[in-house]
C-alpha cells in the first residue's frame, strides 16, 4: 500500500470505528437508564468521548490529504489544487458534500462530548437518554459517509492535479462563515437531546431547561454570526449590492434562527411564572427538525441555488430521518402532555407575558412563511408541472409588517409589568420612548423621506434606544445608591451581574442597528457608466476619473482591474480598483467589488463589461445609503449575545468584591 493510499484507508477506519463506538453508546445507554445501572451509563459516556476522539483523527486526515495535495483522494481532486492557497485548503473540508457530512458529524461529537462532560453532576438522571439521543444521530450521519459518500473513497491511480474549490468559496468570510452555520445547526442538537431526555424519562422540572437554556444560546448565537457573514460574503462576492436574496439555501439557514429566538423569549416565562411548557417543547424540537430539513435542502436537489452542493440520493435519507425525528419527538410531546400543562393563567394582556407571545407568533409566522415559500416552487412543480418563482419582492411585501412588529415588540417586552401592567407602569415605561419615536419621525419627516417601512421603522428605533437607555439608567442608578459607586463602575458591573438582562438589551440594541441599514436599502441608487481612461463622470456628491487598466497573472487566476480615483467634490478620497478575476484551473469568472464606506452610504464598484483591446469597460457604481449599520448591528449583536453567554463571571466577580471588602 502507497502513502497515498494509506492515510485514506485510516480515515475510513476511524470512521468505522467511530460508528462502532456510536452504536455501542446507544444500545448500553438505553439499558443503562433501564437498570438505572451507573456503570453502564458511564461506558456509554466514554464511548461518546471514543466517537469524538476517531472522528477528530478522520477530520485531521482528509486535512492532512487536502494539505499535500493527495490527487488520489477523489475528494481532494475534486475540491482542492495545487495552486490554490493554504487557507483554502483547509476550507475545502466543508466545501464538498462528503468533506461537509464529516466535518457535521466531528462538531456533533465535540458538542456531545462538551455537554455530557459540562452536565456530568449537575444533570446526571438526563445522561443516559441524553446519550441514546445524541449517539443514534452520529450513527445516521456516520452511516451516511461510510455508506454513502465516502470523502476517503480512491481513484485507480493518482491524478495529476485537482479541480479546486468553487471560486466563489474562496473568499476570507468562506473560512468563517459555515463553520459559523455548521456550529449553530449542529449546536441546536443538544437543547433537542436534554428535551428528548426530559420527555423519555418523565424528568420536566426546570433543571431540564436551565441545562438547555445555555446550548440554545450557544446555537442561537453562532446562526447569527454565520447569517450575519452570509449576508456580508454575498455583499461583498456576488457583484451585485444586494445582501440578501431570499435564496432557498439562505433561507434554510435563517429558520432555525427565528424558532431558537422564539424559545429564547418564551423559555423567561416558563421560568418565571411556570406557563408555556408544551410550546417551549415544540419549540426545540421545530428548531432541530429545521436544521436537518436545511440540511436536506441544500443536498437534495429539491431547490435549485448558488449555494446548494449537487443533487444526491443522500437526500432521501436525511427526508426519512426528518421523519423519524418528528415521529419520535412528537409522539412523547404527546405522551407527556399533561405533565407540560402551565401551572400559571394569563391575566391581562397588557402584560410581559403577552408581549413575548405575540413576539413568539411573529417569530414563528415568519418561519412558516418563508418554509413556505422557499418550498412553494417545487410544490408546485411536482402539483402542477410549472415551476412558479417565489422572488424576493414577495418576501419583502410579506414579511416587512411582521419584521416592524418585532421591532417594537423589542422596546415593549423588556419594560412592560409581569401578570399585569398597570396605568402608572405603562405612563412611566412607554411616555419617553413614545416621544423619542415621534421625534425621529419628525426628523424623518423634515428630511422628505415618505416610506411607510422606513417611517415605522425610524419609530421603531426611537421607541426601542429610548427603552434600552432608560433601562441601562435604571440598573446603574440603582447600583450607585446601594454600593455608593460611580457611574462607570454601578453600569459594568450591574451589566456582568445581570448579564442575560443586560446582554439581551444590548441584542436588542444591534436588531435595532440592523433595521436601520435594512431601512436604507430602499434608497439605494444605481449608476452604470461605460468608461475609457480619461474619463471623468458625476453621479449625486461624487465623481469619478477612470485613470486606467491594471493586470495580474498569478499562479491560481488572472486578475484584470480598473483604477477609478474617487472624489466627494473636488476633494480626492481614494483609488477604487473593482475588478474581474478568472480561475485557470475551473475556467470560472469572479466578479471582485471594491467599496468605499461610510456611515451615511456605502460607494459600490463593480467592474462590468471589460474590453482589453480598446482599454473601455463598463462601471456599475450602487450608493447603498446607511449599508454600514447593517454590519454594525451585526457587532453588537454579536457583543451582547457573548455578554449573554458568560453566566458566571458577573456572579465571581460580585462575590469576589464583597469577601474582599
Amino acid at each position: 500500500m502507497t502513502t497515498q493510499a494509506f492515510w485514506p484507508g485510516i480515515g475510513e477506519i476511524c470512521i468505522s470505528l467511530s460508528l462502532m463506538c456510536a452504536i455501542y453508546a446507544f444500545f448500553t445507554s438505553l439499558i443503562g437508564a433501564r437498570r438505572n445501572s451507573d456503570r453502564m451509563v458511564n461506558s456509554a459516556n466514554r464511548a461518546i468521548f471514543g466517537c469524538c476522539v476517531l472522528i477528530s483523527l478522520a477530520v485531521f486526515v482528509l486535512w492532512f490529504c487536502l494539505l499535500k495535495d493527495n490527487f488520489l483522494v477523489r475528494y481532494v481532486y475534486s475540491y482542492s489544487n495545487r495552486e490554490m492557497p493554504t487557507i483554502y485548503k483547509l476550507t475545502a473540508l466543508w466545501g464538498g458534500q462528503d468533506g461537509s457530512l464529516l466535518f457535521w458529524v466531528w462538531l456533533l461529537s465535540l458538542y456531545s462530548s462538551a455537554a455530557l462532560f459540562f452536565h456530568r453532576n449537575s444533570d446526571r438522571p438526563l445522561i443516559p437518554h441524553m446519550i441514546s439521543v445524541l449517539s443514534f444521530i452520529i450513527i445516521f450521519f456516520n452511516a451516511l459517509i461510510i455508506y454513502s459518500d465516502n470523502p476517503f473513497e480512491l481513484f485507480p491511480f493518482a491524478q495529476d492535479n485537482g479541480r479546486g474549490l468553487n471560486p466563489l468559496l474562496q473568499n476570507p468570510s468562506m473560512a468563517i462563515h459555515p463553520p459559523c452555520l455548521y456550529l449553530g445547526f449542529v449546536g441546536m442538537a443538544i437543547p433537542f437531546a436534554f428535551a428528548m431526555s426530559a420527555l423519555i424519562g418523565n424528568r420536566l422540572s426546570v433543571r431540564w431547561i436551565a441545562a438547555s437554556r445555555i446550548w440554545s444560546l450557544i446555537a442561537w448565537f453562532f446562526l447569527s454570526i454565520g447569517n450575519l457573514l452570509g449576508a456580508q460574503w454575498a455583499y461583498v462576492e456576488l457583484g451585485w449590492g444586494g445582501f440578501w436574496g431570499w435564496d432557498p439555501v439562505e433561507n434554510a439557514a435563517i429558520l432555525p434562527w427565528f424558532t431558537a429566538s422564539a424559545f429564547l423569549h418564551s423559555v423567561m416565562i416558563q421560568e418565571k411564572r411556570g406557563m408555556l411548557k408544551f410550546w417551549n417543547m415544540n419549540l426545540i424540537s421545530l428548531s432541530f427538525c429545521l436544521t436537518i430539513l436545511g440540511t436536506y435542502l441544500t443536498r437534495s436537489g429539491v431547490v435549485q441555488s448558488v449555494h446548494s452542493f449537487a443533487s444526491s440520493s443522500i437526500g432521501y435519507w436525511f427526508l426519512v430521518f426528518l421523519g423519524l425525528v418528528i415521529l419520535f419527538s412528537g409522539f412523547f410531546i404527546w405522551k407527556r402532555r399533561k405533565e407540560l400543562k402551565s401551572d400559571s393563567i394569563f391575566e391581562s394582556f397588557l402584560s410581559k407575558e403577552s408581549a413575548f407571545v405575540v413576539n413568539n407568533i411573529a417569530l414563528v409566522g415568519s418561519a412558516f412563511i418563508i418554509l413556505w415559500s422557499t418550498l412553494f416552487p417545487s410544490a408546485s412543480e411536482l402539483i402542477t408541472g410549472t415551476r412558479i418563482i417565489v422572488g424576493p419582492p414577495f418576501f419583502n411585501k410579506i414579511l416587512a409588517p411582521f419584521a416592524l412588529v418585532l421591532l417594537i415588540l423589542t422596546g415593549i417586552g423588556p419594560v412592560i409589568a409581569w401578570r399585569k401592567a398597570s396605568p402608572r407602569n405603562l405612563k412611566t415605561n412607554f411616555t419617553l420612548p413614545i416621544i423619542a419615536g415621534l421625534l425621529t419621525l419628525l426628523v424623518l419627516a423634515l428630511l422628505k423621506i415618505y416610506s411607510w417601512y422606513v417611517l415605522i421603522t425610524g419609530f421603531g428605533a426611537g421607541f426601542v434606544i429610548c427603552t434600552i437607555i432608560m433601562e441601562f439608567y435604571r440598573g446603574t442608578r440603582a447600583r450607585m445608591i446601594a454600593h455608593h459607586e460611580g457611574a462607570l463602575t454601578a453600569l459594568f458591573r450591574s451589566s456582568l451581574r445581570n448579564h442575560r438582562k443586560y446582554g439581551g438589551y444590548i441584542v436588542h440594541l444591534g436588531i435595532v442597528f440592523i433595521f436601520v441599514g435594512i431601512a436604507g436599502s430602499v434608497y439605494k441608487e444605481v449608476h452604470e457608466f461605460t468608461m475609457k481612461k480619461g474619463d471623468r463622470v458625476s453621479f449625486g456628491s461624487y465623481s469619478v476619473v477612470m485613470k486606467g487598466f491594471d493586470t495580474r497573472d498569478n499562479v491560481n487566476q488572472r486578475e484584470d482591474y480598473a483604477l477609478l480615483d474617487l472624489y466627494i467634490g473636488d476633494k480626492f478620497v481614494k483609488q477604487m480598483k473593482p475588478a474581474r478575476f478568472f480561475y485557470k484551473q475551473q475556467q470560472q469568472p469572479s466578479t471582485e467589488v471594491d467599496i468605499y464606506p461610510r456611515l451615511k452610504e456605502d460607494v459600490y464598484f463593480i467592474l462590468g463589461f471589460y474590453a482589453p483591446f480598446i482599454q473601455q469597460a463598463t462601471i456599475r457604481i450602487i450608493l447603498q445609503p446607511f449599508i454600514i449599520w447593517l454590519w454594525l448591528g451585526g457587532l453588537t449583536l454579536v457583543i451582547g449575545g457573548l455578554i449573554s453567554m458568560l453566566p458566571s463571571f458577573g456572579l465571581k466577580l460580585e462575590s469576589s468584591r464583597i469577601k474582599s471588602a
